[in-house]
């Protein structure tokens, strides 16, 4: 997704700014190349990448962007690039209560950074509503934390199964600061910025990251906010329009993750919702009369319309027939899998 990066090199190595990207696989190949300076990183190109043997395409452009950041500071809030359960925005379905909580930063904030009230209001208040998830979610237990390792950016890559992880990439991981609104903000506006998805899509996608914790107990933490973030907009925005963008299309869009890693994203959020994509229009209406609450406590306006009983009917109606088709889809894979997985008969066989 795309973020903010480190604006120096952490310690002031070339392997902890690569670690804080989630590169840090590449660390014996700039070394090797020499390049172990942030003068020599301000050099690098794409083509200076591959030839050290940065093959993927994404991980490339990762890096790229986090050294045109590394001469831009960001003063007074947290530029951690990874990716926790706060104040419930919501209760139990289908009678959720958001009840966010607004922070010292808020009110100045909301005020200052506003520039286009019919979005960025709607994206200031679910920030507002993950900053406080993640706030909460860091305060889990660890081995709640532990049990969804696909969701973390230092799960690398996200489908990698942990224990393969080298025990010092995990003595070397450092606790990271929860990422203020405005960092949760312009993540989510910079994705809007590229994806173009209806507004209302970043309600919808509120509501799933709710029922993702209500149904299987995920936290949000730093490290899984974004990827988390980023596969209920993916689902949002499939439910909402028949001309969705692809899961390809996200990859680009949001170069630190590739499409595979999108793609099992998707498989694991999906199963953990146990395939429910469904909004009734009163689930939809809740969720949208809290947000615009919390934004005219700011004294400013909510632009964004209610839905009229023909858009609550569509949305109704597509969100189950994305039920039903991501639950068959779900048993066509196991089906797969099961006739992948050859007998004890032809094991003994031969055949």
């Amino acid at each position: 997704m795309a973020a903010s990066f480190p604006t120096s090199l952490p310690d002031g190595s070339v392997g902890g700014w690569l670690q804080a990207l989630n590169m840090a696989k590449y660390e014996p190949a700039f070394a090797a190349a020499g390049v172990t300076t942030e003068q020599a990183l301000k050099r690098m190109d794409d083509g200076s990448l591959k030839e050290i043997g940065v093959s993927m395409a994404g991980h490339r452009k990762r890096i790229l962007l986090g050294v045109d950041s590394l001469s831009s500071a960001d003063a007074g809030c947290s530029t951690d690039v990874d990716m926790a359960d706060a104040a419930p925005v919501a209760a139990a379905e289908p009678q959720r209560k958001v009840e966010p909580r607004f922070n010292s930063t808020s009110s100045i904030f909301i005020s200052s950074t506003i520039t286009r009230p019919d979005i960025d209001e709607i994206i200031f208040c679910v920030a507002v509503v993950i900053h406080d998830r993640v706030e909460q979610g860091e305060q889990s237990s660890q081995d709640r934390r532990d049990l969804f390792p696909f969701f973390s950016e230092e799960n690398n890559p996200l489908y990698k199964d942990p224990a393969e992880r080298p025990r010092a990439d995990e003595q070397k991981k450092k606790k990271r600061e929860v990422p203020c609104e405005e960092a949760i903000f312009h993540t989510i506006q910079s994705v809007y910025e590229c994806a173009k998805f209806p507004s209302e899509c970043l309600i919808i996608s509120l509501v799933y990251i709710e029922r993702l914790s209500a149904k299987s107990h995920v936290p949000l933490l730093v490290t899984s906010w974004r990827p988390i973030l980023l596969a209920a907009l993916i689902l949002a925005q499939k439910v909402w329009d028949d001309k969705s963008l692809h899961n390809a299309d996200f990859s680009l869009f949001c170069p630190m993750f590739t499409l595979k890693e999108i793609n099992h994203l998707e498989i694991k959020f999906l199963e953990l919702l146990e395939h429910d994509v469904s909004i009734s229009a009163s689930l939809y209406a809740s969720y949208y009369f809290q947000l615009r609450t919390l934004c005219n406590r700011e004294n400013r306006e909510f632009k964004l319309k209610q839905l009229d009983s023909a858009a609550s009917s569509g949305l109704e109606t597509r969100s189950q027939a994305y039920t039903s088709l991501f639950k068959r889809e779900h048993k066509e894979r196991l089906s797969q899998s099961a006739n992948a997985i050859p007998s004890a008969r032809s094991l003994g066989s031969g055949l």
